[in-house]
């Protein structure tokens, strides 16, 4: 390295995006961690090339250099430059780059002289890509994730049906929760009977010799009254019956409602949430080269980006929302990526090494 390279060289790492490491690490082990970012990515000497950009082989950061990066207080550091070599296939790949390898191997990233830990971001997302999915297709996957805590709206509990008994009218409530079941006398047709005078043994005789006509009344009135006995036993047979057409009813709308309620986590915008997480669709032209590498024909893609709608603390940050993210995954056959643009295959992809 010539005098003036070194004059530049600290310029050159502040601004980055530089990768710092707490130790020296071999281009073969940066390779097989990049290429999760970049499945084409390669050797070239002791660089590293992905996506039209190079990583430089680690520099040991001495006293007087880390001094000059406002870096004197930390412990030995292996500094890798990422510079990119030609327009980028995706925006600000270079520094996801750099900050996604320094997440992997513990370290920080350097840009624009500033030095962040990668682990401590707190608007970590992980999205799934698919080339193509509708909304449709997807309700059925996140119900089962995220689980169904909408039936819970929709369906009404014990409390609810006695308040609802409460407050129906007398005509609707069953005679013996009306009477109490207090036995003969107390209900409504023992008291009509007691109220009615009782009709004479002689009468039906003299109605039968003296007015022919009264037995055909009396007939008919009978008739009638068999008819509408019948009629009323029907009713009850259509209201009451085998599989009980009111019960069938009442479920079915239960279960419309519920069907509604899980429609309805859909915003106008694409985005479903529930359980603390929010997932949104996307369709994108520009996608990671992870994705490119693993989809080489497709110009367009749908982004399923999952997210957590409150802030977690410590590992929950990852492993939550990540976690959601790779049973999508699964259950769509697309491949997942993390916040940088790195392929994720496993729980333990999620966090950095020192939290494992």
């Amino acid at each position: 390295m010539g005098l003036l390279s070194n004059l530049l060289l600290p310029g050159r790492l502040r601004t980055g995006p530089t990768v710092l490491l707490p130790a020296k690490t071999k281009p073969e082990a940066i390779l097989e961690l990049v290429r999760l970012a970049d499945p084409q990515a390669e050797l070239d000497g002791a660089d590293v090339l992905a996506a039209a950009t190079r990583i430089h082989e680690g520099i040991e950061l001495t006293g007087d250099l880390a001094k000059k990066l406002g870096l004197d207080g930390e412990e030995k550091l292996w500094a890798h430059r990422v510079v990119a070599e030609r327009p980028l296939p995706v925006d600000y790949y270079d520094k996801l780059l750099a900050a996604g390898l320094a997440y992997r191997l513990g370290g920080y990233y350097l840009c624009q002289g500033s030095a962040d830990d990668p682990a401590e971001d707190t608007e970590l997302e992980y999205a799934v890509y698919l080339p193509a999915v509708e909304e449709s297709e997807l309700t059925p996957a996140l119900i089962k994730i995220l689980g169904t805590e909408e039936d819970t709206v929709t369906e009404e509990s014990p409390e609810d049906d006695s308040e609802a008994l409460a407050d129906a009218p007398a005509a609707d409530v069953p005679e013996s929760v009306e009477s109490g079941a207090e036995g003969p006398g107390s209900g409504p047709e023992d008291v009509l009977a007691e109220s009615a005078p009782e009709p004479s043994e002689d009468k039906p005789e003299a109605a039968t010799d003296e007015t022919p006509e009264a037995e055909g009344t009396t007939e008919a009135k009978a008739d009638g009254t068999a008819e509408t006995a019948e009629d009323s036993s029907e009713d009850a047979t259509d209201e009451a019956g085998p599989g009980s057409a009111a019960g069938e009813s009442a479920s079915d709308d239960a279960e419309a409602a519920a069907v509604k309620a899980r429609k309805s986590r859909w915003s106008a915008d694409g985005v479903y949430e529930a359980a603390g997480f929010r997932v949104s669709v996307t369709p994108v032209h520009r996608f990671p080269a992870a994705v490119a590498g693993l989809m080489p024909y497709a110009t367009e893609v749908v982004k399923i980006t999952v997210s957590v709608i409150e802030e977690l603390e410590g590992d929950a940050r990852m492993l939550d929302p990540g976690n959601v993210a790779l049973a999508l995954g699964t259950a769509l056959d697309g491949p997942v990526v993390d916040h940088w643009g790195f392929q994720v295959f496993e729980p333990a992809d999620l966090l950095p090494p020192r939290s494992v």
